[in-house]
Order: structure tokens, then sequence, then C-alpha cells
């Protein structure tokens, strides 16, 4: 199994800085790449510009993974912590929670305050 990379809007301070925590959590011991959409040969991930700006995703062995999907799918490459995070975010009702949550938060990430920059160009 390959190591996974992380796609996300490098331009935007929030998605910036979520995945850097994540990846930064000791605890949590998440494997993958970071990989800024714009900087990205987006083509060779079967990812379209327009697909990369609406939602992060995780690419691994072929298979894409966007938005909680994605989380979910990092989660399960951590420690023990990050595996049973992983594992909630697919329960009933919780993975349908998730992705309805993820779908706001991505439509609204420039306006969320907070200690980033405000530099989402969306």
């Amino acid at each position: 199994m390959s190591e996974p990379v992380i796609v996300f809007d490098g331009t935007c301070g929030f998605c910036r800085f979520t995945v850097t925590r994540l990846a930064r959590t000791s605890r949590l011991r998440l494997a993958g790449q970071l990989l800024p959409y714009q900087s990205a040969d987006l083509a060779s991930y079967g990812l379209t510009h327009q697909k990369a700006r609406e939602r992060m995703w995780l690419v691994q062995d072929g298979q894409l993974h966007g938005g909680a999907q994605a989380f979910t799918a990092w989660f399960a490459t951590g420690g023990s912590t990050a595996r049973m995070v992983g594992r909630t975010l697919t329960l009933p009702g919780i993975r349908h929670t998730a992705e309805a949550a993820y779908r706001l938060i991505a439509r609204n990430r420039h306006r969320i305050p907070g200690p980033w920059e405000r530099t989402c160009t969306i």
C-alpha cells in the first residue's frame, strides 16, 4: 500500500491550518503527503480543478476519497486513536452527518473565524 496523498486548497488559511494541524498531531500519527491542489498534477490523480477546489481529497493506490470520506480514509492510516475516529465516522447516521457538516464547512470556509489568515479564494 502506497503512502496517501492529501490534496487540499493551499490558498485557504482554514484548510491549510486544518490539514497541517492534523498531520502534526503526534497522537494521531497520520500518514500521508500534504499537497496543495494549486501545485498538483491533478489529472494524474484523477481530479479536475473544480473537484479539487470544492473538497479535500485523499488519493491512495488509485482510489479517491473526497470530503468527509477523505478524513475517514486518512484517519485509517494513523494510530489507534485516529483509527477509532475513522471507524466512528463510518457508522450509520454519523457518516451522513459528517458529510453534511463537511459540505457546510467547505462552502463557508472563507467565513470561519480563527487564527489563520483570510486567504481563501472562494
